[in-house]
């Protein structure tokens, strides 16, 4: 098959990780329509990034019913599987980058980031509209763009810290609330993988995301997961290029054990009072590692 494109690969890795988490148990039929609910897409991405991991034997093949999980699990992380990176994924990056090192101005226009990075007006304008999606810009009244408040001061940054430790708590103690032990397991599995190993700031955060997702997702309420899927997107653009003090690294995973620990004894309201100074101790580290 020809090369995949951006939202295909970024639909690989999606079916990738699901599959790695156990959300998609071995055997399993990946049904197109069900993919495609579940990740917000369209049918033909997810068909095209399945036939992408089918070729790479990351996925089965079922005779005239499309794509299986395989039976053994991947001996591999998603993360560690080699994905091409595409052309609009490599400029979202560089743009990320660069405003990250204050080498982009708060309002920019499309002419003068053509020149500077060399992209085409489509590949441009697809990286601006996924920046406007995670609320990092907007287009302004007539022409250009401008850059958001996001993450990247330490004010933002308490602030956001301190949004999350009102919201995720409270959805612990949802009446919805529902966690099955299989993903509860998977998910100490993984956080206990972090702690014995030596992760780098990437795979951490992405793991430490996971982690508050999850826990969203099970309150049962759809605000409370939009909004932490939200505040993941914006400390993706400024986080995982500073995670480096190992030590926080373990510990934050002994607390993200503590409240699965919690959770696995159906004591939710234990739980909700680990989460809430979990993020109480981020907050104060984040606020003192600015100060030096």
């Amino acid at each position: 098959m020809t090369e995949p494109t951006t939202l295909q690969v970024k639909v690989a890795a999606q079916i990738l990780a699901a599959i790695q988490s156990g959300e998609l148990a071995p055997g399993s039929h990946l049904k197109e329509v069900e993919l495609a609910e579940r990740f917000g897409v369209s049918r033909s991405p997810i068909r095209g990034a399945l036939m992408y991991l089918a070729t790479k034997d990351l996925v089965g093949r079922l005779p005239h019913q499309g794509f299986c999980v395989l039976e053994s699990p991947l001996s591999i992380g998603p993360d560690k599987v080699s994905l091409p990176v595409g052309e609009d994924e490599e400029l979202y990056q560089r743009l990320i980058d660069d405003r990250l090192a204050q080498a982009l101005p708060d309002q920019v226009m499309e002419s003068d980031l053509l020149r500077r990075y060399g992209a085409s007006k489509a590949v441009l304008r697809r990286c601006l509209l996924r920046l406007s999606d995670e609320g990092v810009m907007q287009r302004k009244h007539g022409h250009g763009w401008m850059f958001l408040p996001t993450l990247s001061s330490a004010e933002k940054r308490f602030e956001s810290y301190r949004f999350r430790m009102l919201l995720e708590p409270a959805g612990l103690l949802e009446p919805t609330f529902k966690l099955t032990r299989e993903r509860l397991q998977c998910c100490r599995e993984k956080q206990q993988a972090l702690l014995e190993g030596a992760p780098d700031s990437l795979s951490f955060f992405e793991a430490n995301a996971e982690f508050h997702e999850l826990l969203a997702l099970a309150s049962g309420n759809s605000f409370i997961l939009q909004a932490v899927q939200q505040q993941n997107r914006l400390r993706r653009l400024t986080e995982f290029h500073t995670v480096s003090n190992l030590e926080r690294v373990k510990t934050s995973c002994r607390e993200h054990l503590q409240i699965i620990e919690a959770l696995e004894q159906g004591d939710r309201e234990w739980a909700s009072t680990l989460l809430y100074r979990h993020l109480k101790v981020a907050s104060t580290l984040n606020e003192l590692s600015k100060r030096d």
